[in-house]
């Protein structure tokens, strides 16, 4: 009895403390990402690349990042955090014409989810193990199909909004997702926000239960955060 109680105040203790000490509250980001000076410099970024039709502009993975949001929250109590794990492993490339995506090339990224980190390597274990199971799924890939909203002209440094619909192929899943995305274009340069929400059940991964102390709740959110340039 006293040795089933000792189990019970560790796992408590456990749970407070990833509560206390290792909880975290990240936000979302709202707006594209700056694109690098040395990027924007006069002659710097080439000139964009034709492919018989659009031009194909590749991802800059040193100031691009692949990241999620999920709610956290200690059991019984109503108080949540936001724990953010992220990545600059994000490699691909996309084609555009002047109205949007080439329909003949396959636009699409693909993230490798064994880097993801976040502020805790406890949670990363959880994370990596438990829920994205990365040693069977590695990667995750996005294929575009669609893009709306695409405008005629980018005003320089002005931000648009679009829609980007395609499949994505995660944990063994693959499905349709649509990205709210904001970007903007500095000379050849593109700089792009996405973000999506859906239920871990979508791609059937885990909801990660930590000891029945600290649960994470049943959505996650991506955000990509993309630099391109002609590739």
């Amino acid at each position: 009895m006293m040795a089933l109680a000792a189990v019970v105040v560790l796992a408590v203790a456990g749970g407070a403390g990833w509560w206390f000490f290792i909880r975290s509250d990240n936000s979302l980001a709202t707006s594209a990402p700056a694109i690098p000076q040395e990027l924007k410099s006069t002659g710097t970024a080439p000139a964009a690349t034709s492919t018989g039709g659009g031009n194909a502009y590749k991802i800059v993975s040193d100031s691009s990042e692949a990241a999620y949001f999920v709610d956290e929250k200690l059991v019984k109590l109503p108080l949540p955090s936001t724990a953010k794990g992220s990545t600059k492993a994000i490699q691909g490339e996309f084609y555009l014409t002047g109205e949007g995506l080439d329909p003949a090339k396959p636009s699409k990224f693909t993230v490798d989810l064994t880097t993801l980190k976040s502020d805790e390597p406890q949670r990363d274990g959880q994370v990596q193990r438990a829920g994205l199971q990365t040693s069977r799924f590695p990667t995750a890939t996005f294929t575009a199909t669609k893009l709306s909203g695409f405008p005629a002209q980018f005003a320089a440094g002005q931000e648009v909004p679009m829609q980007l619909t395609g499949t994505m192929d995660l944990h063994g899943v693959q499905k349709e997702i649509t990205w709210d995305v904001k970007a903007k274009k500095e000379g050849d340069v593109f700089s792009v926000l996405a973000t999506v929400t859906f239920k871990f059940a979508d791609f059937n991964i885990p909801q990660l239960n930590i000891g029945g102390i600290v649960a994470v709740q049943d959505h996650v959110t991506l955000q990509v955060q993309i630099i391109a340039q002609p590739g």
